[in-house]
């Protein structure tokens, strides 16, 4: 379809012409497919005009065309293409405006909103503290200030908050070779006697008493 047709039909339509009322714009329009095409892109492109400025925005709209249209005509009458300019200053314009209202009505879903660049916050790095856990100093009791198992262990149960029978088999177990015949009831003095604090924080107060109350009694 050539230009001069899509004038032509551009002229009609705004002159107030349809298809129902226009034998000549009909004519047109039905010559070709390029034709039909481009009648009815012109349609949509001034519905959506009309229906985006609310109607009376888009006759102002229109009303302002039409008098740039015929202030540019009567500035080029002396020319020898005035007669074909106004046509084409209609066609420019009304090519123009279904561009701006394809955009408008399209940009809500074609438009891309900008990715917002995540902001590098330059962290400083974490310290972490070791715990440093101090092993409790080992108790050791002398064979020459003990006088008895039994008085020795009911001191360290009291300064621990443990029963003394806990403390008497933890003793007994860890020093077993320091005790005459491994009898409890005969600790050798020239010893220093190891108190191991994981058995005595292991063993069940009820087992203990049993065991150290079996050896006192069997000598062994």
């Amino acid at each position: 379809m050539n230009e001069e047709i899509q004038i032509q039909i551009i002229e009609l339509v705004d002159d107030g012409a349809t298809i129902e009322s226009s034998p000549k714009l009909k004519a047109l329009v039905n010559a070709s497919k390029e034709a039909t095409e481009f009648y009815e892109s012109l349609l949509v492109s001034e519905s959506m005009l009309e229906g985006f400025f609310r109607g009376d925005k888009a006759k102002e709209l229109n009303a302002k065309a039409e008098s740039f249209i015929n202030e540019q005509f009567e500035k080029s009458s002396s020319n020898i293409n005035a007669i074909n300019f106004r046509p084409l200053v209609g066609f420019a314009i009304a090519a123009s405006l279904a561009v701006i209202a394809f955009t408008i009505v399209n940009s809500p879903s074609e438009i891309v909103e900008p990715v917002e660049i995540a902001e590098v916050v330059n962290e400083e790095p974490i310290v972490v503290i070791e715990e440093i856990i101090e092993e409790p100093e080992p108790i050791f009791v002398s064979g020459s200030e003990m006088e008895t198992l039994w008085s020795t262990a009911s001191q360290i149960a009291n300064d621990l908050g443990v029963d003394k029978y806990q403390v008497m088999y933890a003793i007994y177990e860890a020093n077993k070779d320091f005790f005459v015949n491994n009898d409890i009831n005969t600790p050798r003095a020239d010893k220093n006697y190891f108190v191991d604090i994981s058995i005595i924080e292991t063993v069940d107060v009820s087992f203990a008493a049993s065991e150290v109350k079996r050896h006192i009694f069997c000598h062994c």
